[in-house]
């Protein structure tokens, strides 16, 4: 009989190093495609003629979108018994637009018409994102999992400053319109090696623990953990998607940064997200999730702040190395906290909770922020942007007393006897 169990342990072992290897592999795919894409729609739609309106529409539609999917689409993937099958199909689907994107300028109108592709995209990536999270917590163990992301997440911006920097050189050498259908075709060939990978994860759940039905105001007050992560990320969210069109029309149209300019700020950026994922996963592991949680969030909110301080290029450059290195921790912590808070038999109920939250301030904020830009002026819209990033973080310090010493820093952390490194 121990034999049998200990044979089990080692398969069911074996099964899940298969997924980590899996997870990071997809991630590498995703995130080339990803940043072939993401990074150049704000300056594919400028060329296109956008307005700083259509700019807003630009996040607020997919949120839009996703607000209405979310929802109807949670009974579909708590009831999916393949998730891995689902996950990949809604993931082709999206990236499937890719290849509509590229087609836009084609037509009349274009930017409409992109902005229009750019909102069907969504539905399937909320769905395939719904089911991915809840896919990696039944694929990747929790004691696992803080590892796994950290190889994972270095090795996408890795990738994605290549990515990044191979679709700046075709921006550069290629005229447009011709420089972004290269570009977007070609990330949608990367994405099929995404959706290959994905298909080769497999679950390693021993007991099945049945879904939650329990509505939404009930599931918030009685769980804290989950209750405390959900209100300061939307805090923070406020404040970036407030922000979030402002950093594209003032480093594209005031700044008049050219596509070798926008791959040098997300290079930046990668660069140090991948010197500090080691770093963050280490203090996670040592403190805890929650003090490096905040101060994540206090590097994220004084980007806006920096940016509104120049009217130059070059020092965006620093400040994106100071915002890569907060995301990185952002990224890693806050999607182990999010799977770690979620109570058992409701994760994917939990998720699409969260995503639901999330996209409800991605719909009207971004609009809000570029109306109050053309009032007050871009640069104080951004440090407006900065204080609602800020209030995140002091919902966290607030709800998490006693997790912080002097400074900020852990409870009972000596700078004189241990060393953050």
């Amino acid at each position: 009989m121990f034999g049998r169990k200990r044979k089990k342990s080692r398969k069911a072992s074996s099964v899940e190093d298969g997924n980590i290897r899996a997870n990071i592999w997809n991630g590498v795919f995703a995130s080339i495609n990803g940043n072939m894409v993401n990074n150049f729609l704000g300056i594919y739609a400028r060329d296109l003629g956008a307005s700083s309106f259509q700019f807003g529409l630009l996040t607020s539609l997919p949120a839009l979108v996703t607000t209405f999917t979310i929802l109807p689409g949670l009974p579909l993937v708590e009831r999916l018994k393949d998730k891995t099958r689902f996950t990949a199909a809604m993931a082709l689907a999206g990236r499937l637009f890719y290849l509509l994107f590229a087609l836009a300028s084609f037509f009349q109108p274009s930017v409409w018409l992109l902005l229009l592709f750019v909102a069907l995209a969504a539905l399937p990536n909320a769905w395939s994102g719904l089911s991915w999270t809840a896919l990696i917590g039944e694929s990747i163990s929790q004691e696992k999992r803080a590892m796994a992301f950290s190889a994972r997440n270095r090795l996408i911006a890795i990738l994605g400053i290549l990515a990044t920097m191979a679709a700046g050189q075709v921006m550069e050498v290629l005229a447009f319109p011709w420089s972004y259908r290269v570009v977007f075709v070609s990330a949608f060939l990367f994405a099929l090696f995404e959706i290959y990978t994905l298909l080769l994860l497999k679950p390693i759940t021993l007991e099945t623990i049945p879904a939650s039905r329990v509505g939404v105001g009930q599931l918030i007050r009685s769980n804290p953990p989950y209750r405390q992560f959900l209100v300061g990320s939307l805090l923070f969210q406020v404040g970036f998607q407030f922000a979030l069109p402002l950093f594209t029309i003032y480093t594209l149209r005031d700044l008049g940064a050219s596509p070798i300019w926008v791959s040098l700020i997300v290079i930046v950026s990668g660069v140090a997200q991948v010197a500090a994922y080691p770093l963050w996963a280490r203090w996670n592991h040592r403190f805890g999730g929650i003090v490096p949680l905040v101060w994540s969030l206090i590097l994220l909110s004084l980007n806006p702040l920096l940016y509104a301080s120049v009217n130059l290029l070059w020092p965006l450059l620093l400040f994106n190395l100071i915002s890569g290195f907060g995301w990185s921790g952002f990224n890693l912590i806050s999607f182990n906290t999010l799977l770690e808070s979620c109570p058992l038999g409701a994760r994917e109920r939990g998720v699409a909770i969260y995503n639901l939250f999330m996209s409800l301030t991605a719909i009207l904020l971004p609009l809000l922020g570029v109306v109050l830009a053309d009032w007050i002026g871009i640069r104080w819209a951004l440090a407006v942007g900065a204080a609602l990033r800020l209030g995140g973080a002091v919902y966290f310090i607030s709800t998490s007393r006693g997790h912080f010493g002097a400074f900020l820093l852990p409870k009972g952390f000596s700078i004189k006897k241990r060393t953050l490194v």
